[in-house]
């Protein structure tokens, strides 16, 4: 037993023990460059990034100059997409979905998590798939594109899942 042991010991130290024969190494890799030109060029450029409605600062919350009366609220946007409309297998997939990409940043309710993603109030549909396929939409936002890590109509789910309110 004992010469055995001794055997495979003396295979392995000489498959791991590097070659000192310089004659047939094989030569060098040519360096290549730290950027190389994009080869496909038929997708075109990406969409630009527009404001939306969904903000990373908060809003102030005193008025800065006084009003005599209250502007009436702003009609709802028509792209928002009401909570009603989501059928309950679309809720489950956009939970589900939320669950793997979302929450780690924006937490499971959807409250934030602090200094990784803001808390969800935004009921639009489209700003929602806006900010989540492109990002960061201005200057000071920190969330990536996430539309990636999605599939099929998992975009479309999250989007009514955190419109209605991200719903259990």
């Amino acid at each position: 037993m004992k010469f055995h042991l001794a055997a495979v010991a003396a295979i392995a130290l000489a498959a791991c023990t590097p070659s000192t024969d310089t004659a047939s190494a094989p030569p060098p890799a040519p360096a290549q460059p730290d950027i190389v030109a994009p080869t496909d060029t038929a997708s075109g450029p990406a969409a630009p990034n527009t404001v939306d409605t969904i903000s990373s600062t908060p809003a102030p919350t005193t008025p800065t100059t006084p009003a005599a009366t209250p502007a009436p609220a702003p009609p709802a946007p028509a792209s928002a997409a009401p909570a009603a409309a989501a059928t309950a297998a679309q809720l489950a997939n956009g939970h589900a979905a939320y669950t793997r990409v979302c929450a780690m940043c924006h937490g499971p309710a959807g409250q934030g998590v602090p200094n990784l993603g803001v808390a969800l109030t935004t009921k639009d549909v489209a700003a929602i798939k806006e900010k989540v396929t492109k990002g960061m939409v201005k200057d000071g936002d920190k969330m990536p594109p996430m539309a990636g890590a999605l599939q099929g109509t998992e975009l479309d789910d999250i989007a009514r899942y955190v419109a209605a309110g991200l719903p259990q």
